[in-house]
């Protein structure tokens, strides 16, 4: 099995303030780097992110394009952001203020992203895949997953009638009819097959961080047995899956391991340990996409050892591939990040890091 490899550069919009000019560069060093796909974010201004698709193109590297959930224009009249936590001296906030998903107007949703759509088209700007959200089910990206002190996870044992699950569930049918609405437009205007929809990579951060930000999320493998239909409670319910071309997920590895005779090993189990219940939720009749992943650069040292976290790269894309439960079949995999969070990049002051040299590997 071979793996089709990719790299993330979201906020590219942000990048210089604006500076379209800047951004074209970016692009234009992450080709130069090796890479031959990447995945960006669609945030306002729509308009430099129909520039940075025309610039891949041109490039020659395919494009996979998230569909964030912040643009006020998905939502309905007098929709409030659930206010999050801020991280002073930060670069993020610990949590971002954020609409709740249950506010989303899908009409509002359908003539948007439509117009960006026809937009694109009518200027010859081809898309790999749409993502339709992103990490929806954690409290940094949806507005529906309450602050909390000490933290809320929900999941299996989290009462139906939980007036706050309540409202989450509301907010995964949002999601789901926002699948449904993306891949109609995507085969009305670009024709058929054209472009593939994926579901919203799932957030997985240690319980120790959620706890530690007051955040809440939903387990995995229950957000997408809810989008799925397949849940005990849910009577009637839709598999909006069945408008998917492929289920997205996130690898944030806790552990590292480099050691030749057990790196693969220990990065399996890591793989396991997260696939296997959502797998037993989702099943495997879609391709996997792992959207994001990466491995932290303060694992490898003060100063990180670059050679060390390449070489953890290898391993963990080693037991990816050796991870084949009910036949699954993986999508694209796309490293998280090129040089937009110091901790993940693998391109500094100008500079390919000898991490970065995974680029290179178009496939694996």
């Amino acid at each position: 099995m071979t793996l089709t490899l990719g790299i993330n550069r979201p906020n590219l919009v942000w990048a210089g303030d604006g500076d379209l000019r800047l951004q074209k560069q970016i692009l234009g060093s992450m080709r130069r780097a090796g890479a031959r796909r990447v995945r960006l974010a669609l945030q306002l201004p729509y308009e430099n992110a129909l520039e940075h698709i025309l610039h891949c193109n041109q490039l020659g590297m395919d494009v996979t394009i998230w569909i964030g959930a912040a643009d006020p224009a998905f939502y309905v009249d007098g929709a409030v952001k659930r206010e999050g936590i801020p991280n002073p001296g930060g670069q993020f906030p610990l949590l971002w203020d954020q609409y709740r998903l249950a506010d989303l107007d899908i009409h509002r949703f359908r003539r948007v992203l439509g117009g960006f759509l026809r937009d694109c088209r009518n200027r010859g700007a081809r898309i790999e895949a749409l993502q339709i959200m992103n990490e929806v089910n954690w409290a940094d990206f949806n507005g529906d997953l309450p602050v909390v002190e000490g933290g809320w996870f929900v999941d299996d044992t989290t009462a139906w009638n939980d007036e706050r699950f309540v409202v989450v569930r509301q907010g995964v049918r949002k999601c789901g009819e926002a699948i449904r609405t993306a891949r109609a437009l995507v085969d009305e205007i670009y024709g058929p097959g054209q472009v593939k929809i994926l579901t919203p990579g799932m957030a997985d951060p240690p319980d120790s961080w959620v706890r530690g930000v007051n955040g809440s999320i939903v387990r995995s493998p229950l957000y997408l047995q809810l989008l799925r239909g397949r849940h005990p409670r849910q009577d009637d319910a839709d598999d909006y899956l069945e408008s998917a071309d492929g289920i997205a997920v996130h690898f944030y590895p806790a552990i590292t391991d480099t050691a030749p005779d057990t790196g693969s090993d220990t990065a399996l189990r890591v793989i396991r340990q997260l696939m296997d219940p959502i797998l037993d939720q989702a099943g495997t009749d879609l391709p996997y996409w792992v959207t994001e992943w990466g491995y932290p650069r303060h694992m490898f040292g003060t100063p990180s050892d670059e050679s060390k976290r390449l070489a953890q790269f290898g391993y963990f894309l080693d037991a990816l591939k050796g991870y084949r439960p009910g036949g699954i079949t993986w999508g694209q995999v796309m490293l998280f990040n090129f040089d937009m969070m110091p901790q993940y990049d693998v391109y500094e002051d100008g500079q390919l890091l000898e991490s970065g040299e995974i680029l290179k590997w178009v496939e694996y």
